[in-house]
């Protein structure tokens, strides 16, 4: 069997097709837009979006797609690279780890795994932090099992200024139920070497911004981190249960063979103290239930949280499929039946969707229509990994490089496949048309301005090269909790990108330069105030673009 070859078609897999289709909006278009801006400014300490100074989110990832717009552009493969940088990174550091704890096989086989997840496969292809993360609670959590706890507080560090606290919470959630469970000394994870590292990566950054915005440390650690945790302000509130159904199709295939042998619980348990394989699996249980547990508690939810959870699975799949982590091919026939009937059953419910499309969420023609060639190829790969895995199981005769290629090949298919889906989806869900539309008003010319009327299409401003500025009450449509939080400080810089919320009104009357008004497609109010004043543009996607006026042609 050739893992390695298997694991670069993999990687050449999650990088497939990376530019290929818009910026998502809002995540997406924002981060994209501050990499360019600090890209633009030189500014790489301070981000900013719209030209206001955004602290949401901390320096690593948008330091990162910067750097890459300087070579490449401001392009949606620049702004997406430093995801599946980090990602293949995130590879390395298991392949390195494994390798050296259970052998070649299950190196290869783990970091196979952890890329042909679909959680996996898609945040190494988006622009935002928490592939960056995962590398860095990765990077932690296994420096601390291989005693070299300096690494792992310097990789914690660096998730400090990725995603915030959560890179501390993340690793501590998993290992201090796993030596409390083990009765290994809790000191042991807080050596003063590591405190120290921690605070030579962390602390400059920090400091930096405190000095230029001092909000900041209230902000980072009671609006964002207190509030985002024990109050529902953020809107991303959700059942306890919300982590449940993410988690299985997040890790899938792999999860199958990882929980294959969940009934020796039993077993792991009692031998928890003294027994090494028995403290794998305690340490692989907490790193899943430890963060997963916080999660659940936390009233702020979203599926990428679940990103750093990923790893543990794909290490208790290699564990199990290489036979006691020696040699590949002794747990092949474990999980045989279970996967081959669960991907068969997905499968054959996928084809379906060809013949009859439920429609829970609104769709556009160009989504509908890419939904069901996307289904029936990913439905075909699923029922051929089913029958693969379950082929190559067969108790007289193992197939193990059969049956590992059975597992990776769907989400290896993935983004072969859903080009067109993915780009329909783009269409609705960015501004690179609307963007096209309006550079197209005056092609050549760049002094047509844009307004937003109550609305910001954060991937606006990336596709026009430029800020814009948002005639709005709030600043909440800029997406930034900080901005809003701090709006009415911003607006007294007649530099503001800020504008009052009727300061449309006027410029759509008394139009000096030619200007497009960029509303909001289901703002029936607003929409109905401007249409007396300047023609309808287009309508693309979410947004609806009047203009341009001029003081000859507005009505």
């Amino acid at each position: 069997m050739r893992l390695p070859v298997l694991l670069l078609a993999a990687v050449l897999a999650l990088g497939f097709n990376l530019g290929g289709y818009p910026l998502f909006d809002p995540d997406e278009g924002r981060n994209a837009e501050v990499a360019r801006e600090m890209a633009a400014t030189n500014d790489y300490v301070l981000p900013h979006l719209d030209g206001l100074p955004y602290i949401d989110k901390p320096i690593v990832y948008f330091a990162s797609a910067a750097a890459a717009m300087e070579v490449l552009g401001p392009t949606a493969t620049a702004a997406r690279l430093p995801a599946y940088l980090f990602t293949l990174a995130t590879l390395v550091v298991v392949v390195w780890f494994v390798r050296r704890r259970w052998g070649p096989d299950a190196g290869w086989l783990a970091a196979l795994a952890l890329a042909t997840m679909p959680l996996v496969l898609a945040y190494a292809r988006t622009t935002i932090m928490d592939s960056a993360l995962s590398f860095c609670t990765t990077l932690a959590i296994l420096a601390f099992w291989d005693e070299r706890p300096v690494l792992a507080w310097a990789a914690i560090g660096l998730g400090s200024i990725t995603k915030g606290p959560v890179a501390i919470l993340v690793p501590l959630a998993a290992l201090i139920p796993y030596a409390v469970l083990t009765g290994r000394p809790l000191r042991r994870l807080f050596p003063l070497a590591g405190l120290g590292i921690f605070a030579v990566v962390a602390l400059p950054w920090f400091l930096a911004v405190s000095h230029r915005i001092p909000e900041f440390p209230h902000y980072v650690f009671v609006r964002e981190t207190f509030e985002r945790v024990t109050t529902r302000s953020f809107h991303r509130t959700a059942p306890f249960w919300y982590y449940l159904p993410i988690v299985p199709v997040a890790a899938f295939p792999w999860i199958v063979p990882a929980l294959a042998r969940g009934k020796n619980w039993r077993w792991a348990w009692l031998a928890r103290r003294v027994n090494p394989h028995a403290q794998e699996s305690v340490l692989l249980a907490c790193w899943i239930l430890g963060p997963l547990l916080f999660f659940t508690l936390n009233q702020s939810k979203l599926p990428q949280y679940m990103l750093p959870l990923m790893p543990p699975f794909a290490l208790a799949a290699a564990r199990l499929l290489t036979r006691d982590a020696t040699e590949l091919g002794g747990g092949i026939g474990v999980a045989r039946t279970s996967y081959a009937s669960i991907a068969a059953t997905c499968g054959v419910a996928l084809v379906l969707l060809t013949v009859w499309l439920p429609a829970p969420i609104s769709l556009t023609p160009a989504e509908r229509a890419a939904i069901p060639p996307t289904a029936l190829a990913l439905g075909i790969a699923l029922i051929v990994s089913a029958l693969m895995v379950w082929y190559a199981g067969r108790p007289d005769h193992l197939r193990p490089a059969l049956a590992v290629m059975g597992y990776a090949l769907t989400v290896i298919a993935m983004p072969i496949v859903s080009g067109r889906l993915l780009a329909a989806v783009g269409e609705d869900r960015s501004a690179a048309t609307l963007a096209r539309v309006i550079q197209n008003v005056r092609p050549g010319v760049e002094d047509v301005e844009v307004v937003g009327v109550a609305a910001f299409p954060t991937s606006l401003p990336f596709y026009l090269r430029r800020t814009i500025p948002v005639a709005t009450a709030t600043g909440r449509e800029l997406t930034s909790t900080f901005i809003a939080d701090y709006q009415e400080q911003f607006r007294t810089d007649s530099a503001s990108p800020l504008r009052p919320a009727d300061y449309w009104r006027a410029r759509a009357r008394d139009c000096r330069t030619p200007t497009v008004f960029v509303a909001r497609a289901d703002d029936a109010r607003l929409r109905a105030q401007l249409d007396p004043l300047v023609p309808l543009l287009a309508v693309e996607g979410q947004y609806a673009a009047y203009g341009p006026c001029a003081a000859s042609s507005a009505r």
